[in-house]
Order: C-alpha cells, then structure tokens, then sequence
C-alpha cells in the first residue's frame, strides 16, 4: 500500500516469465487482493497453486471466481488449502497438514496481512495484537513448519524460494522496540494514523525477519532462495477497507484511486520474484524487489543484525513459552 515507485504496466508475466508447469505454490491471503492476483497469474503460468486462507465468504467466493474464469491451454489449477495466521497454533497444524498432502514445495509466498484493525486493535488469545499475530508471527510459524519440505525439494536441485510481501513503509517506522509482548501491542496511538502505523511497524518486523531467515539459511548452505518484494502503491482490497475506516471514505478512495495502482499489478514484484530465472541480476538470496521488478537496498533499519537478533530470540522465546 505504501511506496513511491510504480508497478510496470506493460509487464506481462505469463509472457514474459517461464512456465511454471509442475511447480507447487502455496500463496497465503490469496482469496482477495495482490494475493488473489498472484495466484491468477501463477496459475496461468501452469502452476499448482494453493490458495491458503481461512475458511469463510471471502475463500467461498475467491473459489468460485477461479472457477467461473474457466480454464485456458496450459493453465494450472487451484486448490484450497485451510490456514489461520491469526493462531500460530492453527498456523503450525495448517503447515503439518499440508506436508502431508504433498511431497514438495517449489514456492511459499508470504503474502497474508491485516491493512486495517478499524482503529482498534484486537488481541488473539494468546495475548497478541492481531496486527503482529497475522502479519509477522503466524507467518513465521508457518514458514519454519514448512522448512523441512522445502529443503526437501531443494535438495534435488530445485529451485526453490520462499517470498515475503514487505513494504516500503518499513523504511518510517518509528517505533523500533521488538523484544517484548509490549512493544508488539504498542498502540502507537501518538501518530495521526495510528492503523497505518500498526501496518508498517508490523511489515519492518517482516523485513527483520526475512534478512535474519536469509542469514541463518545462509549460515546452513541451504539451497532455499529468500526473498522480499514491495507491491508498490497499490489501492488493494485491503487498502480499500483501511480507507473505510476514516471520515469521508468515498473521497479517500476516490482519491488514492488518482494515485495509486490496481491491484493486479500489486502482484507484478511477487510473481517476478517467485518465477525469474536466477540468471536475472535482480534475483538473488536476499534481495528487495521493489516496482518495477528491480532489486535495491532496504532500509537501515531492517538491516540492523542486532534488532532482527532481538525480534528472532523473543519470537522463539515466545512460542517455547506458549508450548509452540
């Protein structure tokens, strides 16, 4: 939702990017948005993908969109896979689950995340506010649960990648403390938009993450590519509820749409990362991809070894402490 640099409208990926055809993708907060987005062209590029949300109208309807689009010569298909970002539990299962229905992973695409809390932030049972419970810690589960599966599939030689959705908004993010449930739960009511502030503070502590998960599979010699993207400024579904929740909501939505992106090019820096050749010099462990498809430098902030360090050592302490 936030950033300056613009999505490219004549990238084509279908066109322009190899086929995916037997590949298996997991693309998560994909009944809606960027996320659904992402999944049309993956599964037009013949790949296998799972939509990965939770149960509810939203997936029902995602679902029924898929189908109601038809199937064209060499697509792919869809398929619906239950998952729960808001319970690190249920997160935990939802990856179990699926290592038993398939036998490799060639792409994770981290793309769930809560825009708006409608200006009051809920907390899971567990304590958390949601912001961090869907956007970073359910995330982190999900994707340490699936590690095993992806390293296997990696170790034939695949290529196999795990993409984070991250934002440009990392880089005014404030607030900077991550080692306690009480930074997480920080209002941040002092800001004009403390919402957007919840948003970025939770999408910096993606970042932090990211650059720490890319170190430690570094440190390991995995094969596994870990990479970052930022849609661009994009007014998603997402942004659209976020926007409801201020005054006059027809104006700032009819303004955001004078300056920001649909939707489906949102989807362009993920879909570019999951599918280029690493031959492409933008597509390397530990790149930021950044509209239009390009990698570049992430904010000092994010690249700070001792906060991902601190966010990492509280996050283990945390799901050791809730039994996890």
């Amino acid at each position: 939702m936030i950033g300056h640099t613009s999505p490219s409208k004549s990238f084509n990926p279908v066109e322009e990017l190899p086929s995916m055809a037997g590949k298996v993708i997991i693309v998560t907060g994909s009944s809606s948005g960027i996320g659904f987005a992402s999944l049309q062209h993956l599964c037009r590029m013949g790949a296998k993908v799972y939509m990965a949300t939770p149960d509810g109208d939203r997936t029902q309807e995602a679902l029924k969109r898929v189908e109601q689009e038809g199937r064209e010569p060499g697509m792919g298909q869809v398929l619906w896979h239950e998952l729960e970002l808001s319970d690190p539990r249920s997160a935990k299962a939802s990856a179990e689950r699926f290592m038993a229905r398939e036998t490799k992973l060639d792409v994770l695409i981290n793309n769930a995340a809560l825009i708006t809390d409608l200006g009051n932030p809920q907390l899971n049972a567990d304590g958390i506010q949601d912001n961090m419970a869907i956007n970073y810690l359910g995330p982190y589960v999900f994707t340490k649960t699936l590690l095993p599966l992806l390293e296997a599939t990696a170790s034939d030689g695949k290529d196999v990648r795990i993409v984070n959705v991250g934002s440009d908004g990392h880089k005014y993010v404030k607030f900077l403390e991550y080692g306690s449930k009480e930074a997480w739960n920080y209002k941040l009511r002092w800001s004009l938009l403390p919402t957007l502030e919840r948003y970025k503070y939770s999408k910096l502590a993606v970042h932090l993450w990211t650059n720490y998960l890319a170190k430690r599979l570094t440190e390991k010699k995995s094969p596994i590519t870990v990479l970052i993207v930022h849609p661009g400024a994009i007014l998603s579904d997402g942004a659209i509820r976020s926007l409801k929740t201020l005054p006059f909501p027809r104006f700032w939505i009819f303004l955001m749409g004078l300056m920001m992106h649909p939707q489906t090019l949102g989807a362009h820096t993920s879909v570019f990362a999951a599918c280029s050749t690493k031959d492409s010099p933008h597509i390397f462990h530990g790149a930021y991809i950044c509209p239009p498809n390009v990698s570049t430098k992430q904010d000092r902030k994010a690249l700070d070894e001792n906060k991902q360090t601190e966010l990492a050592e509280f996050t283990e302490n945390l799901l050791e402490e809730l039994g996890i």
